[in-house]
């Protein structure tokens, strides 16, 4: 198949969109819609995500040195998109979205309610890129909505509906089926 080349940009795809939440002692809190995090270690659980200094959420974890990741689902997308589409400068954005905010264990930035999965997390790293600054959290707690864990203690992704971004041309894509398990070729083709 022909390849043509395009101009740089990050098409990594998918990744996932969370809302991250964050606080620090003398501001409100604020969420803030990140589709630049991933997984960066196992143990201890770590996950990274990227922001650009110019955000307000950028100072309030700086400040606080903590976040939390809240994973939501297709059905909040409206919200979703909002919280990344208007600053917390100026807006309340617990109270303009009706999101319910519920506190963790380890953490003071708050947690969301509607988000069947929520991470708290301690910043244990800090790196400037360039357009964007990669603070690393370390996993300190995970809750999860007791109707989307199996009897094992895992979270089952399709009763989730989790959604995913795609960088270009700025879409989000839902992520419905499973298609193969790890190791499922058990090593040959």
């Amino acid at each position: 198949m022909k390849k043509t080349r395009l101009d740089l940009m990050p098409v990594l795809f998918p990744t996932p969109v969370v809302l991250v939440t964050c606080k620090d002692p003398s501001s409100q809190p604020n969420i803030i819609t990140i589709a630049w995090t991933g997984v960066v270690n196992s143990k201890p659980p770590m996950i990274g995500i990227s922001i650009q200094p110019i955000r307000y959420s950028h100072k309030l974890i700086r400040a606080s040195g903590e976040f939390g990741v809240n994973i939501p689902t297709r059905e909040m997308l409206r919200v979703t998109d909002y919280c990344g589409s208007i600053s917390g400068r100026r807006v309340n954005k617990f109270e303009t979205t009706g999101l319910t905010a519920f506190q963790g264990e380890k953490i003071a930035a708050p947690l969301i309610e509607e988000c069947p999965v929520n991470l708290e997390c301690k910043v244990r790293h800090f790196l400037t890129l360039g357009m964007h600054d990669l603070f690393i959290g370390e996993i300190l707690a995970v809750h999860a909505d007791k109707d989307i864990v199996d009897d094992t203690g895992h979270i089952v992704p399709e009763k989730m509906d989790p959604v995913a971004f795609f960088s270009r041309p700025l879409e989000y894509w839902s992520l419905r089926e499973k298609i193969g398990t790890y190791g499922f070729t058990q090593g040959k083709l």
